[in-house]
């Protein structure tokens, strides 16, 4: 298993395992965009995987779908916050609920505290999804920051194969 790991980091991963350059995109879009949805923290182990790509010149293009997906997917959890007090189901509400408290605590802290938790998930970033929806930040400024922010996190995530490469 090692071995497997090791030659992965070392070669790459080849396109034509996806079939196609284009699937390998629409693949990327569609699992950010399951991940998005989903708040399990799987995207960087996707961002990880575009950057053990072999061909140098599609690491950008799947990051830049795999970002748009993520995003795409988080606008799910916006919308629920514009929706929250309207939400019954239990565990959607103590979502809610836990959002609500800290937009109203940090009113002031807006697209920074987007953009810090867009980077390293500190407060959470699936939290600062719900709140920013809560608030009803302008939907085109959480698209843009969220994008280029998990743009930048993503990117160095998916370096991180090429670094190991270098050492192998």
């Amino acid at each position: 298993m090692w071995h497997d790991l090791l030659n992965l980091l070392a070669n790459g991963i080849p396109l034509d395992q996806f079939g196609s350059p284009t699937t390998a995109l629409l693949g990327a879009f569609a699992l950010g965009l399951l991940f998005g949805a989903i708040p399990a923290g799987a995207a960087e182990v996707l961002a990880l995987a575009a950057g053990a790509v072999q061909s140098r010149e599609t690491v950008l293009p799947l990051l830049l779908m795999l970002t748009a997906g993520h995003v795409a997917g988080k606008l799910l959890w916006y919308w629920l916050g514009t929706e929250g007090h309207r939400i019954t189901q239990p565990r959607l509400r103590v979502w809610i609920t836990k959002a609500t408290l800290f937009s109203h605590q940090h009113r002031q802290l807006g697209i920074g505290m987007l953009a810090s938790a867009a980077l390293v998930s500190v407060p959470p970033y699936h939290l600062m999804v719900v709140a920013s929806g809560i608030v009803r930040m302008p939907i085109v400024i959480f698209a843009i920051t969220s994008f280029v922010v998990r743009l930048v996190r993503f990117s160095v995530v998916a370096l991180f194969p090429g670094v190991v490469r270098s050492f192998l």
